[in-house]
C-alpha cells in the first residue's frame, strides 16, 4: 500500500462517505447495529465501501468510528476494541483501494478541562483506540467529529502516545446546526427525541444528557463548533501533530471554502475539507448552474463548482458527510481526477 506522506502537497484525493445512509436504506439500525455487522453480517459492510470505492474514493475509511470503549460499551461491546478494528480494516483492505483511513469519533465521555482525572481518562479513550489499530494495515488514523477543543486536544494527545502514523484531524464548525439524518435514514428517533427519552444514566454513566458536553453521538452532530474558534481549531490541530487538518460543514460552499482560506493563512499542512449534505437521500434534484455564493445546499451537481473553489483555496483532500451517498463521492472524484494540489 502506497505510503500516504508521499502524496501530501501532490494529489488531489477523495475520502470515501459515511455508509449509514446506503445501510439504513437497507432497514438497519445504524446506531445500534454497526459495529455488529463488522463481525456477523461483513459482507453488507464490504459491498456498501464498495459502491465508495467503485465511485472513485481513493481513502477508503474503515467503519470504526466508535472504536473507544466508552461508545463501544454503549453497544455493550466494551472490550472487543482489537477484534472490531482488525475486521473493519480487513474489509476495506479486500477491496484494495490506494489507501485505508480509521476513522475514531469524539468518545462522548464528559470532560473537565480543570480535572487533571477527566483529562487523563479521556485521552485514554483515545489511546487505548489508536492501539487497537496500531498492527493494522492503515495508512492514517482520522480523527473526525469533533466540536470541543479540549476534546479535540486530548483525542491528538492520546494517539500521538501510542502511533507514529499520519493523524487526520477534523473539527466540525459553522453557524448552520449539524442536524442528524432524518427518522428514514439511520433508523433511530430525533436527536432531541433521543435525549429526551432517555434515561440520564443510561448513557456513558449517570449523568444528565443536557448538561453532559458531548454526552451523545447526537450532541455532537447538532452543535458544531462556532466558526470564531476555527483559527484556535487548526492551531491546535498543528501544534499538536495533526498531519492533516480538516473540518466538516453544513454551511454553503463560499463559506467553506472561506474557512479553508483562512486554515492556509495559518498552516503549511494538507487540508481537508468535508461538505456535510443534509437533502433528503432519497432525492436527488438536478440543480441548476449557480454562482458559488447562490449554492446553498448541497446535491451531487452542486459538489462539483464547489470543489473546485475549494481546489483553489489549496484544500487536498474532499469529502462528502452526512446524507451523501455514492454519487456524492462521484461527484467530487470526478472533479478532481488527475489534478495535482493548487499551491499559491
Amino acid at each position: 500500500m502506497p505510503d500516504i506522506h508521499l502524496r501530501f502537497h501532490n494529489d488531489m484525493l477523495v475520502l470515501s462517505s459515511p455508509i449509514d445512509v446506503t445501510l439504513a436504506r437497507q432497514g438497519i439500525d445504524v446506531e445500534r447495529d454497526r459495529q455488529y455487522l463488522n463481525l456477523m453480517e461483513p459482507d453488507v459492510i464490504t459491498d456498501a465501501l464498495r459502491l465508495e470505492n467503485m465511485a472513485g474514493a481513493q481513502c477508503l475509511v474503515a467503519t470504526t468510528v466508535d472504536l473507544t470503549q466508552a461508545r463501544l460499551a454503549h453497544v455493550r461491546m466494551d472490550g472487543d476494541a482489537k477484534r472490531l478494528a482488525h475486521e473493519a480494516v480487513q474489509i476495506a483492505a479486500q477491496l484494495k483501494p490506494q489507501h485505508i483511513l480509521a476513522e475514531i469519533g469524539p468518545c462522548g465521555l464528559p470532560l473537565d478541562v480543570s480535572s487533571k482525572a477527566s483529562l487523563n481518562e479521556n485521552r485514554k479513550q483515545y489511546a487505548d483506540a489508536a492501539r487497537a489499530l496500531d498492527d493494522e494495515p492503515i495508512d492514517a488514523l482520522f480523527l473526525n467529529g469533533f466540536t470541543n477543543l479540549g476534546d479535540l486536544k486530548c483525542a491528538l494527545m492520546g494517539v500521538g502516545q501510542i502511533t507514529a502514523k499520519p493523524v487526520f484531524a477534523s473539527v466540525s464548525i459553522g453557524e448552520a446546526p449539524l442536524e442528524p439524518a432524518p427518522k428514514a435514514a439511520v433508523g433511530t428517533a430525533p436527536a432531541d427525541k433521543v435525549l429526551e427519552n432517555m434515561p440520564s444514566s443510561s448513557f456513558f454513566g449517570g449523568f444528565e444528557l443536557a448538561d453532559a458536553p458531548g454526552g451523545s453521538t447526537a450532541s455532537y452532530r447538532r452543535t458544531p463548533l462556532s466558526p470564531e474558534l476555527w483559527d484556535e481549531a487548526v492551531a491546535v490541530m498543528q501544534d499538536l501533530g495533526a498531519a492533516v487538518i480538516g473540518f466538516e460543514t453544513a454551511e454553503p460552499a463560499f463559506k467553506a471554502t472561506a474557512y479553508a482560506e483562512r486554515a492556509r493563512k495559518i498552516t503549511d499542512r494538507p487540508l481537508l475539507a468535508q461538505l456535510r449534505v443534509t437533502a433528503d437521500p432519497q432525492t436527488k434534484p438536478k440543480a441548476p448552474l449557480k454562482p458559488l455564493e447562490d449554492i446553498l445546499e448541497y446535491t451531487p451537481d452542486t459538489m462539483a463548482p464547489a470543489a473546485i473553489k475549494l481546489y483553489g483555496a489549496g484544500v487536498q483532500f474532499l469529502r462528502a458527510t452526512g446524507n451523501a451517498t455514492p454519487s456524492y463521492t462521484g461527484a467530487l472524484a470526478a472533479t478532481v481526477h488527475g489534478l495535482d494540489v493548487h499551491k499559491s
